[in-house]
């Protein structure tokens, strides 16, 4: 059982646990909306981190499974395009 102790959980943590958990449930969209609307409250480093690594999980993901869950490693390119503009890293 996995025990999360939110009081000393940053808002980043408690975000890459519920990419993750999204991830396993092939919830692709879903977990890419969560990721913009969190990056929206808050554009920081930490998020950046987050986001970077939710993409390069997605990168690994057979196109096949992306295509059969509604996602396909061109909206992965253009999600990490996207972040690496909003978080300025051109």
């Amino acid at each position: 059982m996995l025990v999360v102790n939110l009081e000393d959980t940053g808002s980043s943590e408690i975000l890459r646990i519920i990419l993750k958990s999204l991830i396993t449930k092939k919830e692709y969209n879903k977990a890419e909306n969560v990721l913009f609307e969190e990056i929206e409250k808050s554009k920081s480093e930490a998020n950046y981190k987050v986001a970077i690594d939710f993409y390069e999980e997605l990168l690994i993901k057979s196109n096949e499974d992306l295509l059969e869950n509604n996602f396909s490693k061109e909206e992965v390119l253009q999600g990490l395009e996207d972040i690496n503009i909003l978080f300025n890293k051109n």
